[in-house]
């Protein structure tokens, strides 16, 4: 626990202290994916369903939180709410549809992607709406209420710094929540047996699909965040490499934590930054330290530290 606290004192005061542009726009990219990995593992690592759904819910919810916006003339906190509501109505229908086969494991996670794609190609093709493949330009700032100055845009690496930082601890928070509660309980019931947790009287239906649609929930504001923080969306926010790269975050920072897929999305998004490479040679890069660690590091970097600090302790 003390760990956790320091790494989120010094996550808090790193701004205080660095005043590179460039080191604090690589860590708002990584509180944006932390979420998305976070949320994800709720699913894959807490409650054991490999889900390739994500990015279309992080796609649709950024599509849906600009139009919005644009078109109804909502502010961008209130344009979130009616994304995470669609994005909760598309996991509860694939939800409902898999688990109603009882999909498990590499069926569950193909099945998911062929959602995922389907609805991408209907975002690529719906162009009166979407403008098709050329994407769609985000002009607008989120606004949050400061004392004294009354509503303000996010502006600058420094806000949008303490923006994402802010709502990645309360996905965390929620997440921390659920999983200490008798949801959590039957959520890691099902994942070490499905079986057994049917017969002990577990719901499984029920509880597989409101890990889902939790997951999928919080996931949404990552798609807000991220189309407003680079002022662009495109179909390729609904790609399987996003399935990928988040698969790739929380295999490498450890399953089955909250901290792990925090780390692994640090990992996977300043590296590239860092050593500047192009797409292709990214997706080269996610390959080689997915095959890594599963191989090598089985449990991630957070989980091969835990077991190391308990043998020392032991």
């Amino acid at each position: 626990m003390t760990g956790q606290t320091l790494l989120w004192g010094a996550l808090y005061a790193l701004p205080l202290l660095v005043r590179s542009d460039f080191l604090l726009t690589i860590f708002i990219f990584t509180f944006i994916y932390g979420i998305l990995a976070v949320t994800f593992d709720l699913i894959f690592g807490f409650t054991g369903q490999l889900s390739m759904f994500h990015p279309a819910v992080f796609g649709v919810s950024a599509y849906m939180t600009h139009l919005l916006a644009v078109h109804a003339g909502l502010p961008f906190w209130a344009a979130t709410l009616p994304s995470a509501a669609a994005s909760v109505v598309l996991a509860v229908v694939v939800g409902s549809i898999c688990f109603k086969f009882r999909l498990k494991t590499f069926y569950f996670a193909v099945v998911t992607l062929a959602f995922s794609e389907m609805i991408r190609l209907v975002v690529m093709n719906w162009n009166s709406v979407t403008n098709g493949t050329l994407g769609l330009v985000v002009a607008g700032k989120p606004t949050i209420y400061w004392p004294g100055s009354g509503v303000i845009p996010i502006k600058g690496p420094v806000a949008w710094y303490y923006l994402t930082l802010v709502c990645l601890s309360v996905t965390v928070l929620i997440c921390s929540r659920c999983l200490r509660s008798w949801m959590g309980r039957c959520f890691g019931a099902i994942r070490l047996n499905e079986d057994l947790a049917r017969t002990l009287g577990i719901n499984v239906f029920r509880y597989k699909l409101l890990s889902f649609a939790i997951g999928n929930a919080l996931a949404s504001f990552a798609g807000g965040l991220y189309g407003y923080y680079t002022g662009y969306i495109d179909p390729g926010y609904l790609g399987i490499n996003q399935s990928m790269e988040v698969l790739a975050m929380v295999l490498l920072g450890g399953q089955g934590t909250l901290t792990g897929p925090i780390v692994g999305s640090l990992v996977l998004t300043g590296l590239p930054h860092a050593i500047d490479l192009r797409a292709e040679l990214r997706a080269v890069l996610y390959g080689a330290i997915l095959i890594f660690t599963i191989l090598v590091m089985p449990r991630g970097i957070v989980g091969t530290l835990n077991a190391w600090r308990s043998r020392r302790v032991s």
